[in-house]
């Protein structure tokens, strides 16, 4: 018995050493994998935000451009663009609201001097492909004067075919009003089944407006400027 007990402590010391070395490796590796991929992966965020901030604010258009060193107020993050005369293009805001379906929904958004919106970009989220996700691409679609095309039976069988309706915020200003989803009142069409992300989405492009723009005295609104 005693040969036994000892050959027994003998198996538990070595399985501890065992698992306490493997342990120990593992650690080893995910540190080493963690060094060499977070240079990459912070290279590919920052080409991402770049990409982004020349998108939200130009566009498609092929002319020379210079962003500012970023500022960042209450959590929002702003960068000023420049065209080659140090004219002011636009400020491009990264805003995140923290109510999505799937969580944080974080955007950069384009306006011109007078608030408008040139454009956006979703730089993060966590919501569900075909639904949420949407918000990539929904909210740039124009389709105001769209009429969905539907067969001569399926018009017979469901009646006439809906107005597509309006889900394009560029080139609207949030300080006109309405900038909610059609369903609260508001001027935009929700993301199909998506309505929670699409408040959120709003949410957060509002609140980019909002930290960028704010009231004087008079009740005028006036841009936030960084030199």
């Amino acid at each position: 018995e005693c040969k036994e007990m000892k050959k027994l402590k003998s198996n538990i010391t070595n399985m501890v050493l065992s698992l306490s070395l493997i342990s120990v490796v593992a650690a080893a590796l995910l540190a080493w994998v963690n060094v060499v991929t977070s240079g990459p992966i912070e290279k590919i965020n920052a080409e991402t935000l770049a990409n982004g901030i020349k998108q939200v604010i130009i566009g498609d258009q092929d002319i020379p451009f210079t962003v500012s060193e970023p500022w960042e107020k209450d959590g929002f993050v702003f960068y000023q663009v420049q065209d080659s005369n140090n004219n002011l293009l636009g400020t491009a805001v990264k805003s995140t609201d923290p109510n999505a379906f799937g969580g944080n929904l974080t955007v950069l958004v384009g306006f011109n001097q007078d608030g408008v919106i040139l454009g956006y970009e979703v730089l993060e989220h966590a919501e569900t492909p075909g639904l949420g996700a949407n918000a990539v691409t929904w909210f740039k679609q124009s389709t105001e004067q769209a009429v969905k095309e539907q067969s001569k039976v399926v018009t017979l069988l469901l009646g006439a075919p809906e107005k597509a309706g309006n889900h394009n915020i560029v080139g609207m200003n949030p300080a006109d009003g309405g900038f909610t989803v059609s369903k609260d009142g508001g001027k935009i069409d929700a993301i199909t089944a998506s309505t929670i992300t699409s408040r959120a989405f709003l949410r957060a492009v509002q609140n980019a407006y909002n930290a960028l723009y704010s009231k004087t005295a008079d009740g005028t609104t006036s841009a936030t400027t960084q030199n």
